[in-house]
């Protein structure tokens, strides 16, 4: 973990003054968040997605829950895995294992820049994550995990356009217990984790978890010097302490630290072509595009295969995190008051072999460190016929980033910008002035260093963005009768963000110990030959409106009207030589109305519960990315619309047996959008909206010998989707289901439990990323789904 920073340090005494201070009137609402027993078959499962505790089932909101118990019988065992269980839920990893998103109901970002916030915002324990690389943890001692489905802005604020994950630990409690859980399995996996708890003195409790993860490579490297990557090995550390404090408030602290260390960057190709201006296409077995060999790509590959490289540099992937916050709860005469101060550091070191060839053309890289600080409080009041929550939010994100190649492709130096550079405006290379100098445009095959330094040359793009924002929301919950209920909400939230972006080539000394580089000069006459600053402030507006209706005592139905809105912002391009014009670097926040129906059912005394919602999506300035010149990422602004619905049940005839399911359909359009900057516009797809998703599950629980037994079967279920909006073959996943069996045996104690499980059973080819490369050298690269794999695990619990 990075030492905390001085203003950090001032902001949690600031936090914890504030605490002690209101701790001298009243008593907590706070409650353990466990699920209740019903009178029938199906658990009664307790939410905050209202910013209070309430029944999933009394709540006009898509949401999905899951308990720790269920996320470990579906083998969750990262924050990304709970797209299994989910509709509508898809995962995007925009730079393979460094950076992950969610797309809820096809409202996703997918650029590859650390600096870009999701429109599906995540949330760990009450604090928001502002990083794409915050979702890359694993889950480990979970209480539950909360999915909202739809904009969320009114309570949870900025970038919830689309929905929010909430991963929720579970807390100290005065009761000993702890758990102990080792998974073990194929390619040498090694899996530990365990919490452990209970009161350390009077008015003290505490509890500490932690996990430990490795596995062998998933990807062999066929030829070249590097590595087989893919592996894993993380660990995660979580303590808390709970203080029970004069007048029955309370005051959470909750530490955390994780670290990642893994050979990364891998990715499988595929030969493509170029057909037209901005088509690219998958080259046939007998195809020969590039005069190398039949079906070979420019550097005169063939297509890899699954789980194979052929790269020159080892990438990797270095993630740290670490973060302290502060929750402060109690009862002031009926009103609850909760703050809550958080301050999180992440660090990131990622570097790919884009290029996928043994010879370093276009080896991508990227990084960050940010600081985050944020503090929320809140009043909750009322009683069951009206209920009400006002708040303030601030939060302060200090990020520094860097991204660029390792490479000459799309190289360019002023010092290379004279008439004796033997690859001057190569037409093949879009005319580029500058070029490397030293071996042959457009580079598909070699990559020739500078013989009079020996080094090779390489371009990095070191870029700042600092975000301040502000909030203050409400909302208003009433009951007519008991039929009928309102929900009316609004957020309004101050958001400026201060930007700094600049570039430079140089050379760089593979072998070099002490990582020593020759400075360049960026390439004059360039819209971005000087560095480029700038500053934007919005004033964002969210709102909610929906009317509920209690049809009958076990049925609820709703239609709402409610508002998202994501920030603006600014693209840090891969290329900055290809931007020309500056003006296209920052774009508008964009808006979501969001128009909804839903109802929530249970019947045969609380055996069957179903869930379902349609809803119509009015988005104005959509952050559409685009790629204008090969991976130059780029993000405008456009309108789009998403049609769509999702059904959930869950069905539990007897003790014995329980069923699962949901379907979602999603029919998801950016309209009039200019997706290559050619001046062609038309309409397409978001990329990762498959129009299907579905999952189900099912489990026989029966007595064998002195204990019980438990078989599953799980799986789930994704449309055909592209990876980015350009709606091209090479960007396309084809639909694809996997599915899962499981066995878990429980002895009469109740305290051991010994089970096994074949994930994606058929094995499954699958892709979950994928970027066309095709002016690099001729491919596309794919990330693949996780293969077939064979794990066994021994838990012990009290």
């Amino acid at each position: 973990m990075q030492p905390v920073s001085p203003r950090a340090l001032r902001f949690h005494v600031a936090v914890l003054a504030a605490a002690g201070l209101a701790s001298f009137a009243g008593e907590p609402t706070a409650r353990a968040q466990q699920p209740a027993s019903t009178s029938g078959g199906l658990e009664e499962v307790i939410v905050t997605a209202q910013k209070r505790e309430q029944n999933l089932q009394e709540i006009g909101i898509s949401l999905s829950a899951v308990s720790g118990s269920d996320l470990a019988d579906l083998g969750v065992v990262n924050a990304t895995d709970i797209t299994k269980s989910m509709p509508a839920v898809v995962l995007t990893q925009p730079n393979g294992p460094s950076s992950f998103s969610l797309a809820i109901r096809g409202v996703v970002q997918n650029d590859f820049a650390d600096h870009q916030e999701s429109p599906a915002a995540i949330y760990v324990d009450d604090v928001y994550v502002s990083q794409m690389i915050g979702l890359a943890f694993s889950t480990f001692d979970i209480d539950r995990v909360e999915v909202l489905r739809g904009p969320q802005g009114t309570l949870f604020g900025r970038n919830a356009t689309g929905g929010l994950a909430h991963f929720i630990s579970r807390r100290p409690t005065d009761e000993p217990s702890g758990y102990m859980d080792v998974t073990f399995g194929q390619r040498n996996l090694l899996r530990i984790e365990g919490g452990f708890g209970g009161a350390l003195t009077d008015g003290i409790d505490g509890r500490i978890s932690f996990q430990t993860n490795h596995y062998d490579p998933l990807f062999k490297n066929v030829f070249g010097p590097a590595s087989d990557a893919e592996n894993g090995n993380d660990w995660g550390l979580r303590g808390q302490l709970l203080f029970k404090l004069p007048d029955s408030s309370q005051l959470l602290l909750l530490g955390r630290l994780s670290r990642t260390d893994v050979h990364a960057g891998s990715w499988e190709t595929l030969t493509t072509m170029n057909i037209a201006p901005g088509i690219d296409v998958v080259a046939g077995p007998n195809d020969n595009p590039y005069g190398t060999c039949l079906g070979c790509n420019a550097s005169g590959l063939p297509p890899s295969g699954p789980f194979a490289i052929r790269d020159s540099i080892s990438g990797f992937t270095r993630l740290k995190g670490g973060g302290l916050t502060a929750k402060y709860t109690r009862d002031l005469n009926g009103t609850a008051l909760t703050v809550i101060g958080d301050y999180t550091s992440l660090r990131k070191d990622y570097q790919e072999d884009s290029d996928a060839s043994p010879v370093t053309l276009f080896q991508f890289f990227n990084g960050s460190k940010v600081n985050q600080e944020s503090v929320e409080a809140r009043l909750n009041g009322g009683a069951k016929k009206f209920n009400w929550t006002a708040g303030v939010y601030g939060l302060r994100i200090d990020g520094s980033y860097y991204e660029g190649w390792l490479g000459p492709t799309f190289f360019t130096a002023q010092e290379f910008n004279d008439p004796a550079n033997p690859n001057p405006n190569t037409p093949k290379y879009f005319g580029i002035p500058g070029v490397w100098p030293f071996g042959t445009a457009p580079y598909w095959n070699d990559s020739v260093p500078d013989p009079g330094t020996g080094a090779y040359p390489a371009t990095r793009s070191p870029y700042e963005l600092k975000t301040t924002s502000y909030a203050g929301f409400g909302q208003l919950e009433y009951r007519f009768s008991d039929l009928i209920g309102f929900t009316l909400g609004a957020r309004v939230t101050s958001d400026k963000k201060d930007y700094h972006f600049t570039w430079f080539p140089y050379e760089y000394f593979p072998l070099s110990t002490t990582g020593a580089t020759i400075q360049l000069t960026r390439l004059a006459g360039l819209p971005l030959s000087l560095d480029y600053s700038n500053s934007r402030s919005d004033t964002l507006f969210t709102g909610k409106a929906q009317l509920d209706f209690h049809v009958a005592p076990d049925v609820l139905t709703y239609v709402g009207v409610n508002r998202g809105v994501k920030g603006g912002g600014y693209t840090a391009p891969l290329f900055p030589l290809f931007i020309n014009d500056k003006t296209t670097l920052t774009f508008r926040p964009e808006r979501l109305t969001s128009y909804e129906a839903g109802f929530k059912s249970e019947y045969l005394d609380h055996r069957l519960r179903l869930n379902g919602a349609a809803y119509y999506y009015d988005y104005k300035d959509y952050q559409a990315l685009i790629y204008t010149v090969s991976l130059e990422q780029l993000i405008v602004n456009a309108d789009a619309r998403h049609v769509g619905a999702e059904l959930e049940g869950e069905w539990a005839p007897t003790a014995a047996w329980r069923f699962g399911a949901g379907v979602a359909y999603v029919d998801a359009v950016v309209k009039d959008v200019d997706t290559r900057g050619n001046g062609v516009h038309a309409d397409y797809t978001p990329g990762n909206a498959p129009r299907w998703s579905a999952n189900a599950l099912a489990r026989y629980t029966f007595p064998l010998g002195s204990g019980h037994l438990a078989l599953q079967v799980d799986g789930n279920y994704l449309s055909r989707f592209w990876f980015n909006l350009s709606d091209l073959p090479v960007v396309e996943q084809a639909a694809f289901g996997v599915a899962n069996v499981r066995a878990n045996y429980s002895p009469a104690s109740g305290k051991f439990e010994i089970g096994v499980s074949l994930e994606n059973l058929a094995d499954k080819h699958y892709g979950t990323m994928g970027f066309d490369n095709t002016s690099i050298n001729g491919l596309a690269q794919v990330y693949p789904g996780m293969p077939r794999w064979f794990k066994a695990h021994i838990n012990y619990h009290f």
